[in-house]
């Protein structure tokens, strides 16, 4: 298991390098636009399972995914035309926000615990967004640390889990916060049911 930097410069190589590693069914630890997490292509049950085991999260709690844009939400969940604007308006406020959407079923049934639905963010990253972009799959975003434990700064979700054998790559760097992003229920007419604070 390897421990890298995140390029403090353009880091478009990096983004692609570390998509073709998430591939491979890998597992990794990196920032995001809101806390540390744990990463892995969403369309991958076998590297979903390891989130899991990592956390030590009970399979009936479903996880949530990045995408890349609005177009890739389409591609996997339900949405009219009405959510689609209000999604637009969602995401371009500044508070990093995920919503609940109903899914097509097109990813494995452990993400979403059996709900009809899938909670989805557009990070706020650029690095992100590259990362997804050139996965061509939405990415498992979950905070690094043990299921209903509290939230780790980087340096100490990096050393408590160092040594597992079920994480393959740790990303340090980056401007990580340590609050959790929104959740909204969006339903059909537009109306929105704030689940998370």
């Amino acid at each position: 298991m390897k421990i890298i930097s995140l390029p403090t410069a353009d880091n478009s190589v990096f983004s692609r390098d570390l998509a073709a590693f998430l591939k491979k069914g890998k597992v990794v630890m990196l920032p995001t636009d809101t806390v540390y997490g744990f990463s892995c292509r969403a369309d991958n049950a076998a590297a979903i399972a390891k989130i899991f085991s990592l956390k030590s999260r009970e399979a009936k709690k479903p996880l949530l995914v990045l995408v890349s844009s609005l177009s890739m939400v389409k591609k996997f969940c339900f949405i009219n035309k009405i959510q689609y604007e209000k999604l637009k308006k969602i995401w371009s406020q500044v508070r990093p926000t995920s919503v609940l959407l109903p899914h097509r079923g097109l990813l494995p049934k452990s993400l979403t615990a059996g709900s009809p639905y899938l909670a989805v963010r557009l990070p706020k990253s650029v690095f992100l967004r590259k990362i997804v972009r050139a996965s061509a799959s939405p990415l498992v975003s979950t905070s690094a640390n043990l299921s209903g434990q509290k939230i780790l700064a980087p340096e100490e979700a990096a050393k408590i889990f160092s040594g597992r054998k079920d994480l393959d790559l740790i990303v340090t760097g980056g401007s990580n916060k340590r609050a959790v992003s929104r959740l909204l229920l969006l339903e059909k007419n537009g109306n929105l049911k704030i689940l998370r604070k």
